[in-house]
């Protein structure tokens, strides 16, 4: 009973040190809103997967990966959009690995790109009539 305990708290820190504040907090991919001014179903396309016919306002996931400059892009049948591309800021809870002498947890979030989040959480779109 004492060796399992043992091992399991063992594993419970092991898996501490080699996670990282940011990731945890935030998810491993960033979710931002998309709004319009359209009343029709429209497909999203991101980096991470389509959502097709779908009503806005609509929540999509980003791959946290290559953050800066991905684009989001908009169809629907009867309007045009611009394609949103979404700019990074530093994600603060990056910080708090640094802060509790985590280095292990602010490595894994410069692998993970943890240290970025979308600058914007609520981008809004204006369709122009084909």
């Amino acid at each position: 009973m004492k060796k399992n305990f043992k091992s399991l708290m063992l594993m419970a820190v092991a898996a501490m040190a080699l996670s990282s504040c940011a990731t945890i907090v935030t998810g491993s991919n960033p979710k931002v809103v998309i709004d319009g001014d359209v009343d029709e179903p429209v497909t999203i396309s991101t980096s991470f997967t389509t959502y097709e016919n779908v009503k806005l306002p609509m929540m999509v996931r980003l791959k946290r990966k290559h953050l800066d400059g991905q684009r989001i892009k908009v169809t629907s049948e009867n309007y045009t959009y611009k394609d949103v591309v979404v700019q990074k800021n530093i994600n603060e809870w990056t910080f708090g690995n640094i802060l509790l002498g985590g280095i292990i947890g602010w490595g894994i979030d410069l692998l993970t790109n943890g240290v970025s989040k979308p600058a914007d959480n609520n981008y809004y779109i204006h369709g122009k009539k084909k």
